[in-house]
C-alpha cells in the first residue's frame, strides 16, 4: 500500500494574498537577512491579518544545524505560535519543518523524525511555506536537511507528518533572483525530477510530476534568465520546481543527491551546484538499469537541447548554463579533494538515494563517480 502526499498548493501572479484570510493569529515567521534585505518579508507581512501577533526570527543560516534549531526552541516555545511559516530557499523551510516538530515535541530528539515514528503533530500549530527559490522542492517534501553541528554530515530527516499544510508559489517571490541562483536552483530541481523518474521507489504519479517539471524547467529557463520581467517563464519554472519537489517526496532521490549532499557537506559547494555538477555521471553510470526512464525524460527536453542520450543532453544543458563541471571548476584544491575521498563515498553510502539508486553502488562506484569529476 502506498501514499501520495502533498500540500495544498496556491500558486500563481498575487497567491502570496491567500495570507489576508487565514485564521490563525500568533504566526512565527523563519527566515534569512538576504529574504529580509530583498523586501520580501515585508511582503508578506503586509499580507498578513492586522490583528496578528508576529515573532520573526530571520537569522536561519545557509546550512542549519541541530544546534541553531535547539537555540531558537525556547523563543518560539514562549511566543506559541498557532503558525510557523517558513519563507526563504530550502535551508528557511527545512529549518521551518524542524522548528514545527520541536514546538509541537519539545521532548522529541530531532533524530526522531522519520517515517517510522508517529509524531502526532499539530496540537499546537500549522505550518505554511512559502519558496523564494525555483528549486529545492521542500515546500512540497516531506523531508527536512539539518547539518550536523560540525557540518560534516547532512541530516535527511523524513516524516510525512512534516510537509506543509500549504505551499504558496507567488512568482514575485521569485522575479528578482540573481542568475547564479536562478540557475543552480533550478538544476536541483531538474536532478529532483530525474532522480525521482529512476528511483526504486518511482512510481505513476511520481512519473507525471517528473515529467512535467522537466518539461516546464528546460522550456523555461532560459527565457527566465534573459528576461526578469518574464512572468510566465519564471513562474512555470517555479512551479515546475515544485512538481519536482512533489516526485521526488513520493519516490525518492538518488545517488547524484548522495554524492552532492557529501561533495557539499565536505567542501561547503552550494546544493544545486553539488548535485548538479554529479549528474549527468549518475545516470551515464545508472543507463543500463533505467534506460527506458532515462529516454522518457529525455524527450521532455526542448529538441534544440536534446542529444541521443539523456547524460549527453544534461551535459549540454549544464554546459550552456555555464555550471561548474569539476572540481577545477568549483576552486577545490585537488590534493584536499583526495584527501577527503574516502570520507566523502562513507557519507554518500549512508544516504538514502545510495539505497534506492536503479543500480547498486558500493565503496569503490561511489569512489569511481567521485573522481569523474576530477
Amino acid at each position: 500500500m502506498w501514499f501520495f502526499r502533498s500540500p495544498s498548493i496556491i500558486y500563481g501572479e498575487d497567491s502570496i494574498s491567500y495570507l489576508n484570510d487565514i485564521p490563525q493569529k500568533r504566526i512565527t515567521i523563519l527566515t534569512d537577512g538576504n529574504i529580509v534585505r530583498a523586501g520580501l518579508l515585508q511582503k508578506v507581512k503586509s499580507q498578513l491579518p492586522a490583528e496578528a501577533n508576529v515573532l520573526v526570527i530571520d537569522d536561519v543560516p545557509v546550512e542549519p544545524t541541530l544546534s541553531y534549531v535547539s537555540s531558537i526552541k525556547g523563543k518560539i516555545a514562549g511566543f506559541k505560535p498557532d503558525l510557523i511559516i517558513g519563507l526563504g530557499g530550502g535551508s528557511c523551510m527545512d529549518c521551518a519543518k524542524a522548528a514545527f516538530v520541536t514546538y509541537e515535541r519539545p521532548e522529541l530528539d530531532m533524530h526522531d523524525i522519520t517515517p517510522l515514528i508517529n509524531l502526532d503533530l499539530r496540537k499546537k500549530s500549522r505550518i505554511i511555506l512559502i519558496p523564494t527559490t525555483s528549486g529545492t522542492g521542500s515546500e512540497c517534501s516531506w523531508a527536512a536537511v539539518i547539518s550536523e553541528d560540525d557540518h560534516q554530515r547532512k541530516n535527511e530527516f523524513a516524516s510525512p507528518e512534516i510537509i506543509a499544510d500549504f505551499a504558496i508559489l507567488d512568482p514575485i517571490m521569485v522575479s528578482s533572483l540573481p542568475d547564479m541562483v536562478r540557475k543552480s536552483t533550478a538544476i536541483d530541481a531538474l536532478t529532483h525530477a530525474i532522480e525521482a523518474r529512476s528511483s526504486a521507489w518511482k512510481n505513476p504519479y511520481s512519473d507525471i510530476f517528473a515529467d512535467k517539471a522537466v518539461e516546464l524547467i528546460t522550456a523555461n529557463l532560459m527565457d527566465a534568465l534573459n528576461d526578469h520581467e518574464n512572468m510566465e517563464a519564471i513562474t512555470n519554472v517555479h512551479v515546475g520546481a515544485s512538481m519536482a519537489g512533489l516526485a521526488f517526496s513520493n519516490s525518492q532521490i538518488t545517488l547524484a543527491h548522495s554524492l552532492g549532499h557529501s561533495l557539499g557537506a565536505h567542501f561547503n559547494v552550494p546544493h544545486g551546484i553539488s548535485v548538479g555538477i554529479f549528474l549527468p555521471h549518475v545516470i551515464r553510470f545508472n543507463y543500463s538499469q533505467a534506460k527506458e526512464e532515462y529516454s522518457a525524460i529525455n524527450r521532455k527536453f526542448p529538441p534544440a537541447l536534446r542529444k541521443k542520450y539523456l547524460y549527453l543532453t544534461v551535459e549540454n544543458f549544464l554546459k550552456q548554463l555555464s555550471m561548474p563541471a569539476t572540481v577545477a571548476d568549483l576552486k577545490i584544491d585537488k590534493n584536499e579533494y583526495e584527501k577527503k575521498m574516502d570520507s566523502m563515498a562513507s557519507l554518500a553510502l549512508e544516504s538514502t538515494g545510495t539505497v534506492l539508486n536503479p543500480r547498486d553502488a558500493g565503496r569503490s562506484e561511489l569512489e569511481m563517480l567521485l573522481r569523474e569529476i576530477e
